[in-house]
């Protein structure tokens, strides 16, 4: 533990005050900043294998959505982007406009900051999570401050294809060669992979559309378009494995609008018979997880399953509507008083200090990131998480259908589609509030946020 700290110490006051001045002599280092926070979000905890974070305060044994007070080398990155943009935007007298969306970032963060300091009990773990959504608010608005060409747009495309290749590289390695059965690559399960996946892939398949992409790049997002769309049925998520048909299947609609070429239906075909031949392929593990999965089972039974989050739940909603049993109290609270309520054998915490004995049986989160977020927070952080994704998609949505082709527009629509693919699988996940996948869904509103100004300022222009 003291290696970590001394690492940590290095970085903050070594590596970063360095990497500050190179970036103040060559611009070119802050673009690389940006691809490895990108690319970053993949490992946020252990880089290739090593331990690259620190946890301060932290409570292994605790079956929430944070664990602890982490610091991990994306903070520093972002630091690096965040201050080296600022300069470079002075030096250019390039005034920095925070995106709307921040507002509503801020304001889901300052009603969380509110239930946790008057409301919670315990607190330290509502303090976990809030540091990890003010480390994302930071992470998005450094990206916010970098973004300011079409070419950084290009940089975040390159970094998609990185992280494509690469978790699908890992992941047909754990698959072909481990023999794993559902591959979860650098994410902690294979339902986070599913997930992962599900928001890079309209990225890819929209940029193919943009003619202002070179046709390596359009052939290279093709077929990472396809290697994602098998890595997500190596993960055999059912929940993730439906949102891919629609998502891939609205991405091409939303991209060919308006321009049904022979060479758009001939994409259209080619993209179902590949389809076609990959479901095929891995036809008995998809039908293993589908045959034996009915929604009365799942949701209406006795078992332990997807309804049984609700009926345990619903009663801590019931009493606590308005503030919410705290954040990231859910295993806490429903472990200590409601799982029990609703009748199903739960195992207490003793303390917020001390591992319990029987460890790993206690409640874990909700597996629907709405309800979770109802439970903990109430119907006003519930309504305040909603307000956010809803701005998301309504900046997302505007100029969908400009007709202009460009890369910034493909980004968009492919920012609309990654949201909504994130939505549909949040209904059976609560994955979103982990580190990865929250960081990568913050970087994407950011990026939608710039090309949404960007067609703002085209448009008033024209």
């Amino acid at each position: 533990m003291t290696e970590k700290y001394t690492v940590f110490l290095i970085g903050l006051f070594v590596f970063v005050p360095i990497a500050t001045v190179i970036i103040r002599f060559d611009k070119r280092f802050l673009n690389l900043v940006f691809v490895a926070l990108v690319f970053g979000t993949t490992q946020p905890e252990s880089l290739f294998g090593l331990p690259v974070d620190i946890n301060f305060l932290s409570r292994e044994w605790y079956r929430g959505t944070a664990r602890g007070i982490q610091i991990s080398y994306l903070d520093f990155l972002a630091l690096l982007l965040y201050f080296g943009s600022l300069s470079y935007r002075s030096k250019e007298r390039d005034m920095f406009i925070k995106p709307q969306i921040y507002k509503y970032l801020m304001l889901f963060f300052i009603w969380s900051l509110f239930t946790v300091i008057l409301i919670s009990d315990p607190k330290i773990f509502g303090f976990f999570e809030l540091s990890k959504i003010a480390r994302g608010i930071f992470i998005f608005m450094a990206v916010s401050v970098f973004l300011r060409s079409p070419e950084h747009l290009r940089l975040f495309l390159y970094a998609l294809l990185m992280i494509a290749f690469f978790e699908i590289s890992v992941a047909l390695i754990d698959r072909y060669f481990y023999g794993i059965h559902r591959v979860q690559a650098t994410l902690p399960h294979p339902n986070s992979l599913s997930m992962y996946l599900l928001q890079i892939l309209p990225f890819m398949i929209s940029a193919w559309f943009a003619h202002d992409v070179s046709p390596t790049i359009r052939n290279l997002c093709a077929l990472a378009s396809i290697l994602i769309s098998g890595g997500v049925i190596l993960t055999i998520s059912r929940t993730g494995f439906a949102a891919m048909l629609i998502i891939a299947f609205l991405s091409i609609v939303l991209n060919t609008y308006g321009r049904w070429t022979s060479r758009n239906v001939g994409v259209l075909f080619l993209a179902v018979i590949i389809g076609l031949l990959m479901v095929a392929k891995s036809w008995d593990s998809l039908s293993s997880r589908f045959v034996n999965y009915t929604f009365k089972n799942e949701y209406l039974s006795d078992e332990d399953g997807r309804g049984s989050y609700f009926r345990k739940g619903l009663p801590a909603l019931y009493e606590n509507p308005i503030f919410g049993v705290g954040l990231n109290n859910w295993s806490y609270w429903i472990s200590n008083k409601y799982a029990e309520q609703a009748g199903y054998e739960s195992y207490t915490y003793p303390s917020t200090k001390d591992p319990p004995k029987d460890l790993n049986r206690q409640q874990a989160p909700a597996h629907n990131l709405y309800l979770i977020t109802a439970v903990e927070l109430g119907f006003i952080g519930f309504i305040l998480l909603m307000a956010l994704f809803w701005k998301c998609l309504r900046i997302a949505s505007i100029g969908m259908f400009s007709g202009r082709g460009e890369l910034s527009d493909r980004i968009r629509i492919g920012a609309l589609l990654s949201l909504i693919g994130l939505l549909m699988q949040s209904v059976t996940e609560w994955e979103f509030r982990q580190t990865s996948l929250f960081f990568f869904g913050l970087i994407c509103m950011a990026v939608s946020a710039y090309t949404y100004s960007d067609f703002k300022k085209v448009s008033k222009v024209e």
